[in-house]
């Protein structure tokens, strides 16, 4: 047992740990329970490994009003992490037929651009409910809600992990838990407190301000903001300012505002906030009309106060590691790499995190100590790392913020720049192939 000192801080409470007992002993520890966590507890589950799961909410989920869209590199992962998990999410969503661009310069629509999309390229899927397919795929009792991670420590071949638990008659965090694991895997968001203490850094403010929500809209009767199986996208040439109006599926609109916002007021975001629609719709009445933006502008007039998320954007910088000296405390999703959410790579590549980590590590567990287990995570580090260092500049650049973006990218041509960007997908979609890059393209070698 690790000395974790004679008291650790707890809701500003000083509270003894010194003879703690370990309560559980799993092969790997995830903590948080998204789109990471989740689909990593599941493809370890399918591989034979016990894999549990530590939340501190207390219950799966506090919604956040979003939505998630699924391309075929996240289809392929889904696919890997459990056959059938992606028919599974697309029968909850909406199967993308085509996408809609309306594209402003100073206030006046300069381009439409419609693209069509190929059967089965393309779903979008509410968060909620992505989630909820992932749970109901794991022992309820593997999944510990209430469970906050204070502090890790390697103990010989293991990992001890320090939780502050609150009981279901409690409204405050009040217990201690010690759990005991051969790995331990920080999946616990852009606040990662994994990453926290294993880094200790912050994630970096981009100056945007986004507003989403998700209403029931079966049909657009309610009203008129898509057309079924559509993504409307609208933005403004060469600026952050960019809206989205979704089929989420299971009748379900979901919507999204950003403009660019430099009153950081250290906020995380939540739902109910003083004023948030009013805000939204303030931005919206700089702008020159058009039929889009009154599209949008009567979406959220439509929309309750209280269904409306306000957050600021952040993403996170990329890390030479993800791992800490020991190499069995690792990061995944968005705490080894959160970005801006523009390419819509979150969520597909946490799959993609946790198919390429389930797989690494199925032949890992045995007899032979952590041996196996450290050069599984090796692996997967020279194969997640420098792909997701291209997702995570790239998703920068696409922000429109200017110092975000490098000079030889600012000179290219329009049509390079276009070139440049299907280039990319075309590069993204292509996963498990071509990991590091393609051979076959001018700018994604």
């Amino acid at each position: 047992m690790a000395d974790y000192g004679e008291a650790c801080e707890v809701n500003g409470e000083s509270k003894k740990t010194e003879g703690l007992e370990v309560e559980m002993e799993v092969d790997v520890a995830i903590v948080g329970a998204g789109m990471a966590g989740l689909g990593l507890a599941v493809g370890l589950r399918e591989r034979g490994i016990r894999a549990h799961v530590f939340e501190k909410a207390a219950a799966l989920r506090s919604d956040t009003a979003t939505g998630i869209s699924v391309a075929l590199n996240g289809i392929h992962a889904l696919d890997g992490i459990k056959p059938g998990l992606s028919v599974a999410m697309r029968s909850v969503g909406s199967d993308i037929k085509s996408i809609q661009g309306y594209f402003f310069n100073e206030g006046k629509e300069s381009l439409v651009r419609t693209t069509k999309v190929e059967h089965g390229q393309l779903f979008v899927v509410q968060w909620k409910r992505a989630q909820q397919i992932l749970a109901n795929l794991i022992p309820e009792d593997h999944i510990h809600l209430s469970h906050r991670l204070l502090m890790y420590e390697p103990v010989g071949d293991w990992i001890e992990a320090l939780f502050d638990v609150k009981s279901e008659s409690s409204i405050a965090f009040s217990g201690l838990k010690l759990v005991r694991a051969k790995l331990l895997v920080g999946a616990d968001g852009i606040w990662s407190a994994v990453r926290k203490k294993m880094v200790g850094d912050e994630p970096r403010d981009l100056q945007l301000v986004n507003w989403n929500a998700l209403i029931y809209n079966p049909e657009s009767k309610f009203i008129k903001a898509h057309e079924k199986d559509q993504i409307v996208h609208m933005g403004e040439l060469d600026s952050p300012t960019k809206a989205y109006l979704v089929d989420a599926g299971e009748g379900y609109t979901f919507w999204v505002f950003r403009v660019e916002d430099h009153n950081e007021d250290g906020s995380e975001g939540g739902f109910c906030k003083d004023g948030a629609k009013d805000r939204a719709l303030q931005k919206l009445a700089n702008f020159e009309p058009s039929e889009c933006w009154n599209t949008l502008i009567s979406t959220i007039q439509a929309t309750a106060p209280d269904l409306i998320f306000e957050r600021r954007i952040r993403d996170r910088l990329p890390l030479e590691s993800w791992t800490d000296a020991t190499g069995r405390v690792l990061l995944i999703g968005d705490a080894a790499h959160a970005m801006y959410w523009g390419p819509g790579e979150g969520a597909r590549t946490a799959f993609e995190d946790a198919h390429q980590l389930s797989e690494l590590l199925k032949d890992a567990f045995g007899s032979e100590g952590v041996t196996k287990i450290v050069e599984a995570i090796k692996m997967f580090e020279q194969v997640r790392i420098p792909r997701l260092r291209k997702f995570q500049d790239f998703a920068a650049e696409i922000t429109n913020i200017p110092s975000l973006k490098p000079a030889w990218v600012k000179e290219l041509p329009a049509d390079e720049a276009k070139k440049r960007f299907e280039e990319f997908g075309k590069w993204a979609r292509s996963y498990p192939a071509k990991m590091a890059g393609d051979p076959d393209s001018k700018y994604w070698k």
